[in-house]
């Protein structure tokens, strides 16, 4: 019976999310919806997909919605990316930037905030020379839940062994009573979060001499993909401006965008 509600549920998450699923997913469903089943009155995820299909979309469909976002990232996530921003990407822009003294970075989709915090702490430990310059680090995500334990900068000694070693352990984190890892003040200082769903309608403030948009238009069709290419390219800047994406993603044919090499990956230049 499952199978027959999940088509329109299906289209209700691409609908609101941009993510993309298909009836081999089902046994995704069933796990990270269980922890709403044992919480409630929803005798079954059954019951609880046909009430979202038949219901308007309110808060219990966006707590469903944000259980079956894919939340992986880790601190300097694939290593030879962070090595290229901070050996081509921050040069060019403080070259270009000395008139300003301003440095503008968007992380885009930064779930639990250790890809703005790695910016943060490589912009900190490789160019003392910014101390003076204004640095914004800006984080969006869709989900509420990510973007408060981004704001907290509070992880678990896992996820904070999984990119830092100890050097940047000792510097730029303090540990609490209950052996989590907070991250120091000044590097929170540096950043910002804010909830905004890549797919929907958004403007920006500003333009970005860096944003990174790292592995999540995989999640999405090619049709959102351009869409969201396209929304995004507004808002570098066309003189210098960067895009980094994921490691091994390959963008959809877009002419706004230019490939450059950035040691061993890529990064995307508004034409």
């Amino acid at each position: 019976m499952l199978k027959v509600y999940l088509p329109k549920f299906y289209q209700l998450l691409e609908e609101h999310l941009g993510i993309t699923l298909d009836e081999s997913k089902q046994y995704l469903i069933e796990s990270r919806l269980l922890p709403i089943i044992e919480s409630s009155d929803f005798d079954s995820v059954l019951s609880l997909i046909k009430y979202l299909t038949q219901n308007d979309i309110g808060a219990l469909h966006w707590k469903v919605f944000e259980l079956l976002i894919t939340n992986e990232t880790s601190f300097f996530r694939d290593k030879h990316v962070f090595d290229g921003i901070k050996d081509v990407l921050i040069p060019k822009i403080i070259k270009d930037n000395q008139a300003s003294k301003t440095i503008r970075i968007w992380n885009a989709a930064v779930s639990s905030g250790q890809e703005a915090y790695s910016v943060a702490m490589l912009i900190s430990e490789f160019f003392p020379e910014l101390r003076d310059w204004k640095i914004t680090i800006h984080g969006t995500d869709v989900s509420r839940a990510m973007l408060d334990k981004a704001k907290a900068g509070i992880y678990t000694a896992h996820e904070v062994n999984r990119g830092i070693d100890k050097f940047f352990k000792d510097k730029y984190f303090s540990l609490d009573s209950g052996g989590n890892y907070l991250i120091n003040q000044p590097i929170k200082e540096m950043t910002t979060f804010t909830l905004l769903n890549l797919i929907s309608e958004w403007s920006m403030p500003e333009k970005y001499d860096l944003v990174m948009l790292r592995n999540v238009l995989i999640y999405f069709n090619h049709k959102t993909q351009v869409s969201v290419l396209d929304k995004v390219t507004n808002y570098i800047d066309s003189n210098h401006g960067a895009l980094v994406v994921g490691a091994s993603e390959i963008l959809p044919n877009t002419n706004s965008l230019v490939r450059s090499n950035l040691g061993g990956t890529f990064y995307y230049r508004p034409i």
